[in-house]
């Protein structure tokens, strides 16, 4: 999900998997794809006690059918939740309390996750309840008229009623709408349109083997496993690749104001896409926003390359009384001192430092995806939907000049971004 799962985002985003265990060995892997086009990524370590699967699909927002804007994120609640042949459904609740910390499901742009990461020795259960999902799935309506009501109080949150969340949602909006009139989490007078026969059509459409990518990592038989999944998606149904919706209208920058009190402000600043030649100068303008400041800030950043590469989030608190535009005046001054800094001989080392294991850069320890098995493999799948080269972003990397630099620090500045000041009416 957007919003409500954007926390999700800032583990993928502060994932520090490298660290003193890069210099060890890296996590036993196999590759191969099935017959149905799932693609499957194995990466078993031989220590830890805990072991992640995650099923990406290559259906997202961006593929939402016209007029149901919300689509994907419904179908992401149903596959999460409906019923599997004879076993019930389930609720958030219940998954929250059986697998805790451990269980998540996103909906991005691009793409859809379900995710679980457990104790090893249920991996292989795991692993035949997704392969269940993905072939007999048999949601009712009571699924829809539950999940329907989640995902619209989720709406109503992240647009209305979380005054930090709407502006973050309205910023992005703004410098990256989304396709043909949608809205990310979705947009409520469409969502409350959708029937199960509509959900499950795009469900069997588009979330088979064709579209999804399958990632187990951490400590499990690799041998074991490769025989399981073979067996278990065998009969899972290829489906085919989603249309995306028309591309969206121009974007929008300046400062917009929601509400009558004020009390949240967002910039959005939009990321080149991962081979743009500017991208590794972004990467190095987002460490410096992301690295604890060395004085005082009114501000804080938020960017999450694989859960969320479009667009970096700078966010701040709105005092009771302060004219808005001051208050975007006063965050874009202190952020645009920080990006628009000269180069530093660590540059190229702090950009590494955070985002070389997340981004492919560095390689990964064995022992550090034993610790963070579903940060692991969330990685990696995320990588090779985005087809992030890691070797070849390294190298740019550390070949950024002081005139990308001040490239990629104009996307920090009004005529490119976006400014959104939300709160809720005044009393």
């Amino acid at each position: 999900m957007f919003a409500a799962r954007w926390s999700v985002a800032l583990v993928v985003c502060a994932f520090a998997l490298c660290g003193a265990g890069c210099r060890k060995k890296v996590p036993a892997g196999a590759t191969f794809r099935l017959d149905n086009g799932m693609r499957v990524e194995l990466l078993a370590t031989p220590g830890g006690d805990k072991a992640a699967l995650a099923l990406l699909f290559d259906v997202g927002a961006d593929h939402d059918p016209a007029g149901r804007s919300g689509m994907a994120h419904l179908v992401e609640h149903l596959f999460s939740t409906a019923g599997v042949g004879e076993k019930s459904a389930r609720t958030i609740k219940q998954l929250q309390e059986q697998v805790g910390h451990g269980f998540h499901a996103i909906t991005g742009s691009d793409y859809t996750l379900y995710a679980m990461e457990v104790p090893a020795g249920r991996i292989m259960e795991e692993m035949d309840d997704a392969a269940l999902r993905m072939s007999r799935l048999t949601p009712k309506e009571s699924d829809l008229t539950r999940e329907r009501a989640r995902l619209l109080d989720e709406i109503a949150t992240a647009q209305e009623r979380d005054a930090p969340a709407a502006a973050m949602l309205r910023a992005a909006e703004a410098v990256r709408p989304s396709r043909a009139g949608g809205m990310r989490e979705g947009v409520a007078a469409e969502v409350g349109a959708i029937t199960l026969d509509e959900a499950e059509a795009f469900r069997r459409a588009h979330y088979g083997g064709a579209t999804a990518r399958l990632i187990v990592a951490g400590r499990f038989d690799l041998e074991e496993a490769t025989k399981r999944i073979k067996a278990a998606f065998a009969g899972v149904p290829g489906g085919k690749v989603a249309e995306p919706r028309p591309a969206a209208g121009s974007k929008v920058t300046g400062t917009l104001v929601m509400g009558d009190a004020p009390s949240a402000l967002a910039v959005a600043v939009p990321a080149p896409a991962t081979r743009d030649p500017l991208y590794a100068a972004f990467l190095a303008l987002a460490a410096r926003v992301l690295d604890p400041p060395a004085g005082t800030r009114t501000w804080k950043a938020d960017f999450a390359p694989l859960a969320r590469p479009e667009v970096l989030f700078v966010q701040s608190q709105i005092a009771p009384g302060e004219p808005a535009e001051p208050a975007a005046a006063r965050v874009r001054t202190e952020v645009d001192a920080v990006v628009g800094g000269p180069a530093t001989g660590d540059e190229s080392d702090r950009v590494l430092a955070r985002f070389g294991s997340t981004l492919g850069m560095t390689p990964t320890s064995a022992e550090a995806c034993a610790a963070q098995p579903f940060e692991c493999a969330f990685a990696a799948g995320r990588r090779a939907q985005l087809g992030v080269d890691g070797s070849a972003l390294a190298q740019a990397v550390r070949s950024i000049t002081p005139e990308q630099l001040a490239a990629a620090a104009k996307l920090f500045g009004a005529s490119n971004s976006a400014a959104v000041i939300a709160g809720g009416k005044a009393p």
